[in-house]
């Protein structure tokens, strides 16, 4: 039953993207979809008061872990499937990946959960000092995937934080050490009333333990406080399917929260704790946004992997016998071949986690030297932290290490080398904005030609890119072909209607050189999709005074002023 649930959400995820994309070919509901149904997307609403349907689902999420435990992770997470998927591979092959056990590293997911949810909080209201924000809601979009890493980063997640992981770590490594969301359903787990429950069948053998995909030692807790009250039981129920004493059910009851009288089982001294504790947070910086191109989710499963194929590596030089799976890496104090060639990948590993973490060292003392606007210390770090074929340590290039550098060219009037680094970062990414870049920085050194030229390559591919339109528009009117601009504006425009900016650019340019009365009718357009911006309204009454319309531009003047009395009425209430 429960694969057969997790199946169907993969299904209905599948969905939702194919309508995300059919739409936004045909038209269909307005090219817009409802925005991932995900729980990061949940950090909007802390950060900026945006209700969207991932806050919605990762509310009702926590609400109903409050009631029914931690179910949510076993039941309804994609990489839950993916995890156990990986799991059943790996046991199809005689790989049977044991549970790795820290103390430490378990605390982690909730820090990871208090810096994505609850810190933007606290900086808000004790740091900065700036009241909540004004809610607003995005339950609609039309760019789905602008949050999400691209199809080229999500493969190699997917087998980090699948296979490398349930390989090294056990069946849940992921849940249990790298998942921000489980960080905040583990609490709530200990106050809900549904627990895995024990009955007087119970014969202690041990087949629960070994059934659990959770890493959560079953027969030991329900022998001690008669109930499961690890955390981490995902409330899978294969404990309960697996019994030959029908002793386990799921069921209300007492809370787990301060029943706990024995000490947990660990893998590490106390020592090794603080080494690998160590080690997966110098691997943590060193991955996270490596050069812009690892996310954090997958910088933590790279992190875990990687730390703890290290100790294993230590461990293999202390100890007198080691294995790992089916491969025995030292016998009698003798290393075998395969036991070098772990050490060696070992090693391998440390040493590209240790230069990652210089890396972003460099680009982290170039960042602050620019906000200290110390520019020349900022360049000199910069460069370190640039490709080796530009003078610097990296393997790749930063695509905001060379805008950085590249806006630094330009004010030295270098437009061409800075080109240079535009350039590259555009083939990098692809996207509208860093276009824009590169053709502003393509203005400032090139002919007509070869930059309209540019501008309307690009729009041609990309019709829906209305930034870079009102660029482009804004460029030509800047070469005092208004007539041109006009007529691209509205071409603009029309490809993209539901673009506010866009109309209003055009409702300035026909004010200025086309129809007063076309201006107007635009601006009527605008203030029905938002009649409370006192800017809209303010250029309606500009292009009514235009068209000789007097009155009704005072009229509309008289509604500038009220909106902003409203507002400053509602600051001083804040205060």
């Amino acid at each position: 039953m429960r694969w057969t649930v997790l199946i169907f959400v993969q299904i209905l995820i599948i969905m939702h993207v194919a309508l995300w994309f059919i739409g936004k070919k045909y038209g269909w509901f307005g090219g817009k979809t409802l925005s991932p149904i995900e729980p990061s997307e949940g950090i909007l609403f802390v950060a900026e008061g945006i209700v969207n349907t991932g806050a919605i689902f990762f509310a009702l999420a926590l609400l109903s872990t409050l009631i029914f435990g931690r179910w949510f992770c076993g039941w309804g997470c994609h990489v839950v499937l993916l995890q156990d998927w990986c799991y059943l591979l790996l046991r199809k092959i005689h790989i049977r990946p044991k549970p790795f056990r820290s103390r430490f590293l378990m605390f982690f997911p909730f820090a990871l959960a208090f810096y994505m949810y609850i810190w933007p909080l606290l900086y808000r209201f004790l740091i900065v000092k700036i009241p909540w924000p004004e809610m607003s809601n995005q339950l609609l979009t039309e760019d789905y995937w602008g949050s999400f890493a691209s199809p080229i980063i999500a493969v190699p997640f997917l087998l980090v934080c699948g296979f490398a992981t349930v390989y090294v770590l056990g069946a849940k490594g992921f849940c249990t050490y790298g998942c921000p969301y489980g960080g905040l359903f583990k609490p709530l787990d200990a106050v809900s009333p549904m627990h895995v429950r024990v009955n007087d069948n119970c014969k202690q053998c041990g087949s629960c333990t070994a059934a659990c995909t959770s890493n959560v030692r079953v027969h030991e807790e329900v022998k001690l406080y008669k109930m499961v009250i690890d955390s981490g039981c995902m409330k899978i129920m294969d404990c309960v399917d697996v019994c030959p004493n029908d002793a386990l059910h799921i069921g209300f009851g007492t809370v787990a929260l301060g029943k706990r009288t024995q000490k947990r089982k660990y893998n590490l001294a106390l020592w090794e704790e603080f080494f690998v504790s160590g080690l997966f947070l110098l691997g943590f910086f060193a991955f996270r946004r490596l050069y812009e191109f690892i996310p954090m989710l997958m910088a933590v499963g790279i992190s875990l992997v990687v730390t703890w194929l290290v100790w294993k590596a230590i461990k293999v030089l202390q100890e007198s016998n080691v294995s790992f799976h089916s491969w025995r890496l030292k016998f009698h104090g003798k290393i075998k071949p395969a036991g070098v060639l772990f050490i060696l990948i070992a090693v391998i590993l440390f040493a590209l986690t240790a230069h990652s973490a210089v890396i972003q060292s460099f680009k982290l003392i170039g960042e602050n030297a620019l906000r200290n606007n110390d520019i020349a210390s900022a360049m000199r770090y910069y460069k370190l932290a640039s490709p080796f074929k530009d003078g610097g340590f990296a393997f790749a290039s930063n695509p905001n290490v060379d805008k950085a550098v590249a806006v630094y060219l330009e004010s030295e009037l270098q437009f061409k080398e800075a080109e240079r680094l535009f350039r590259r970062i555009h083939k990098r990414t692809g996207d509208e904005y860093s276009a824009m870049l590169l053709a502003q920085n393509l203005q400032s050194h090139y002919q007509f030609t070869p930059i309209n030229t540019f501008y309307s390559d690009k729009l041609e591919a990309n019709p829906d890119w209305d930034t870079l339109w009102e660029d482009y528009v804004g460029w030509i009117k800047r070469s005092g072909m208004y007539t041109r601009a006009l007529d691209l504006s509205r071409v603009a425009v029309e490809k993209n209607p539901r673009a506010t900016r866009l109309k209003v650019q055009l409702a300035l340019l026909e004010m200025d050189h086309g129809s007063p009365s076309e201006a107007s009718k635009i601006m009527r357009g605008v203030l029905e999709e938002d009649n409370n911006n006192p800017s809209w309204w303010f250029l309606y009454a500009r292009a009514l005074e235009r068209e000789g319309k007097n009155e009704e531009s005072r009229k509309a003047i008289q509604t500038v002023r009220e909106i902003q009395a409203e507002r400053a009425q509602g600051k001083d209430l804040d205060r």
